[in-house]
């Protein structure tokens, strides 16, 4: 019996003293949540990793070693659990943000521009079945903005135009305590049809040619921007975000 009590306290100690040193292991040592290359001048290329925030962190924030070079350049990131990479570039003024998650069912892209006039574009995309929301500054209206936005009613992207936060052209959609949806949709910033739905429209593939052509769009569009800023920054930047046969977050793991 007190062989039995003797062999108990020992394991006991043993696995006290594994999961003492797994602890230290993990403050010295921790892992990695991400990995990540920058471009840009000085220096042109640099490597590294970030980790969980310390425990002791007063900021909260991701740890980067070694720290992410500031200033003008591409900045790629390969998140490690999440399925997602982001990519920033930033020139002078101009910035882009593009995040890609990588869901087995059903990948998507979202992408902020900011140009020189600090005007913005939003874009989202899903890659399987095409533009979710697209908008840009009106060239001839600079106070407005227009673009497109999938419209569950119609079944395809429709036309939208803002001012600000006003929706001058398009539709909404929200639900209900009643568990239904309320529909409007606005014409010339002034309301011209509201109903109830009892449910959302299944998303369809009747107008799948005009959704693909909307999305090649969006496409020469994006690459258009990174194609720009990796000439005036002479830097590699990953291309083909919207590709279904191209997964631009490999290019974290390689040379661009």
């Amino acid at each position: 019996m007190k062989k039995n009590m003797v062999i108990g306290v020992s394991l006991s100690a043993v696995a006290v003293v594994i999961f003492g040193g797994w602890l230290i292991w993990q403050y010295l040592f921790p892992t990695p949540i991400a990995q990540w290359v920058f471009y840009g001048e000085k220096p042109s290329e640099v490597r590294g990793y970030s980790y969980p925030p310390a425990k002791d962190s007063a900021t909260g924030r991701v740890e980067n070693r070694p720290e992410t070079p500031e200033g003008d350049g591409a900045l790629l990131t390969q998140w490690v659990d999440a399925k997602q990479c982001s990519l920033t570039v930033k020139s002078g003024k101009e910035k882009i943000i593009i995040t890609r998650f990588n869901e087995s069912n059903q990948p998507s892209v979202q992408v902020r521009y900011v140009d020189a006039h600090n005007s913005a574009s939003e874009l989202n995309v899903q890659i399987n079945q095409g533009v979710s929301f697209w908008t840009y500054p009106d060239e001839k209206n600079p106070a407005e903005y227009i673009g497109w936005k999938f419209d569950n009613l119609s079944g395809k992207p429709i036309p939208i135009r803002y001012r600000g936060k006003e929706l001058l052209e398009g539709t909404t959609y929200k639900r209900l305590a009643n568990g239904k949806w309320s529909y409007k949709r606005f014409h010339h910033g002034e309301l011209v049809e509201t109903k109830e739905l009892e449910q959302l429209p299944v998303i369809s593939s009747e107008h799948q040619e005009h959704e693909q052509e909307l999305t090649r769009k969006a496409n020469q569009w994006l690459s258009h921007k990174l194609q720009r800023l990796s000439e005036s920054l002479s830097v590699p930047i990953p291309d083909q975000w919207l590709s279904i046969d191209s997964d631009p977050c490999q290019s974290v793991n390689a040379e661009i």
